[in-house]
């Protein structure tokens, strides 16, 4: 087909056999209709039909995720979800540059073939790769963590916002997006599988009455555990938990919903700090340390 228009070209360029410069172009403008503007109609609908079919396949695998039958709790639905669209995604677009290489006149079947050849060249190459997609598997399979959580991955702390087949997509607190390759994630920490503890660290000054002190951080606790839904267990305080020669740092914990351990603490603290001022209990001028 292309060696025709060139072909027509050439001639246009140097007329023979009385063909004019005219009708050699009329004849290149009606190989362009013939040939080329089909194909870019056909592309067009194969783009379209590819986006069709992948927002059919997401429908139906969600429709189906929602049914009874799976027993699945919702953060393991969305991450099935999110890996069935990049499978989904991987196939369809494989599919539609097959259909638009065929349609162009290319032998797919050499091509492939060739590929196949070709791919003993490049499977050291591509181990990284498997090593990203098995690891992603593994991933789920193993339901380590799901779209939804808050981890910390290789010591990046974040959402997951989705798990690919080679990649895991965290959102940090501050916005950003850490992608991290599935075969170079090494120690996970799921924050969001457990009830957490939200720790307390208050310091007062040697010279401060101990018990008074305890009795006021105390009855902060339950101040708190009125205010926040988010309490849901025992709060404590457990004591002197070190000395030194400028304070005393005694410890209280809260039990609390997955993830909220760091709203709880602010609250803790606001409401420890207002208790022991009412109850006339001195603080250290340096050194306080309000961070668990």
């Amino acid at each position: 087909m292309w060696e025709q228009i060139y072909a027509r070209y050439v001639a246009s360029i140097v007329p023979s056999h009385g063909e004019t410069l005219s009708a050699a172009l009329q004849d290149i403008g009606v190989d362009v209709l013939v040939y080329v503007v089909p194909r870019l109609i056909l592309a067009v609908f194969l783009f379209l039909l590819a986006r069709l079919t992948m927002r059919l396949v997401h429908r139906m695998v969600a429709g189906f995720l929602r049914t009874n039958a799976v027993r699945m709790d919702q953060r393991r639905r969305d991450t099935m979800a999110t890996l069935t669209d990049n499978v989904v995604r991987y196939v369809v677009y494989f599919v539609l540059v097959v259909m638009l290489l065929s349609s162009l006149g290319v032998h797919v079947e050499a091509i492939l073939a060739g590929a196949g050849i070709a791919g003993l060249s490049v499977g050291l190459a591509a181990q990284g790769m498997l090593k990203d997609v098995i690891s992603g598997f593994s991933i789920l399979f193993e339901d380590q963590f799901a779209v939804g959580d808050l981890v910390k991955i290789n010591n990046v702390t974040g959402t997951v916002e989705s798990i690919g087949l080679r990649v895991t997509r965290l959102k940090t607190w501050t916005g950003e997006i850490e992608i991290i390759p599935n075969g170079l994630i090494g120690q996970v920490t799921n924050y969001s599988r457990a009830n957490a503890v939200a720790v307390v660290d208050v310091p007062i000054k040697p010279t401060a009455d101990v018990d008074a002190a305890i009795a006021a951080i105390y009855k902060a606790l339950e101040e708190v555990r009125k205010l926040s839904a988010d309490v849901i267990g025992e709060v404590k305080v457990m004591g002197v938990e070190a000395m030194h020669h400028r304070d005393i740092q005694l410890r209280a914990t809260l039990e609390c919903r997955p993830t909220t351990q760091w709203a709880v603490q602010r609250l803790a603290r606001y409401h420890i700090r207002k208790a022991l001022a009412e109850a006339g209990i001195d603080w250290p001028e340096e050194g306080m340390d309000w961070n668990a």
